[in-house]
């Protein structure tokens, strides 16, 4: 592997990461240019063998879908039917590079260098999580926030209303909270495959989910931590050596949901509640996929989400 390969390789995943909602440039009204629209060129620096052969299947379904639904679906907005036939195709290039493309690896003796471009990131975001925070607490309002939101995708001034009415959420270099909770999660999933114990980072990514204030975005870090948990001690000879240890998780664990329980309970039941971001999150998308499979009336076009 090259000098320049090596060096993408310990930064790319991070800096990918920290800068995912940060706009570069504008196409059209509504399509965002970042360091993600770049990545299947920047896929190609780690490519190790190529199917053609996938890679015209791939490409060949995906250009017919987009062929068909121009041809025959219809969009109640222009701009938001190109920006949903643009992230499709997109969606449809990284899918077929990933299926007919073999990468390379990256060499277990540099998994700490890249996990300390990770611990790095994770120490940038949650710090400006926690300024944003203070400045909320002290004065009712967050002036970097509103300094960070001029340069993301998307503006975040519903969660600066939110903040105005009382409410206490933060997005660091994300434009939600709740996008900014998925970062995180990413992140410390990426981490975990390296294999090696980060306790520290786990607590800080913790905090940063926290200091969001997404509901999803904790019980997500709480469902797969249980996971994790689960594969380290549901053994017979982790039971045996680290008995003690398993009990006092759990019991700290089921400690914290009996307190939680009303403020959970409250979440979970606004998903049914037409308004709210979970609703939007999870409900939405379903009741849209529902309706669309029993009123056959037509070609679902892109951009009919936006117009739901």
């Amino acid at each position: 592997m090259s000098r320049s390969i090596r060096i993408c390789s310990y930064l790319l995943l991070p800096l990918i990461y920290l800068l995912v909602n940060v706009k570069i440039a504008q196409l059209g009204e509504s399509f965002p240019i970042t360091i993600v629209t770049f990545l299947p060129l920047l896929l190609l620096l780690f490519v190790d063998k190529i199917s053609v052969k996938k890679l015209m299947i791939a490409l060949g379904l995906g250009a017919g879908l987009t062929a068909f639904n121009y041809i025959f679906g219809q969009s109640l907005d222009a701009s938001k039917y190109v920006t949903s036939t643009m992230l499709f195709v997109y969606i449809v290039i990284i899918i077929g590079m990933v299926w007919s493309i073999r990468f390379k690896t990256v060499s277990p003796h540099n998994y700490r260098k890249i996990l300390r471009f990770f611990y790095l990131v994770i120490g940038i975001i949650v710090t400006l999580a926690a300024l944003e925070m203070a400045q909320i607490i002290l004065t009712g309002g967050s002036s970097l926030m509103e300094i960070i939101s001029k340069y993301l995708i998307y503006s975040n001034s519903y969660v600066l209303n939110f903040i105005k009415f009382g409410g206490k959420r933060t997005t660091a270099l994300y434009f939600e909270p709740a996008f900014f909770a998925l970062a995180l999660i990413s992140i410390w999933l990426s981490i975990k495959q390296f294999g090696i114990k980060t306790p520290k980072s786990d607590a800080m990514i913790l905090t940063g989910i926290v200091l969001s204030g997404s509901f999803s975005g904790v019980m997500t870090f709480i469902l797969f931590y249980l996971l994790e948990w689960a594969f380290q001690y549901l053994n017979k000879e982790a039971i045996r050596k680290k008995l003690p240890l398993a009990i006092i998780s759990l019991s700290v664990f089921l400690v914290g949901v009996v307190f939680a329980f009303p403020y959970i309970s409250e979440r979970l039941g606004d998903l049914g509640t037409e308004g709210s971001s979970s609703y939007y999150r999870i409900i939405g998308p379903l009741v849209m996929v529902g309706y669309s499979l029993t009123h056959i009336d037509g070609v679902v076009s892109f951009g009919l989400l936006y117009e739901y």
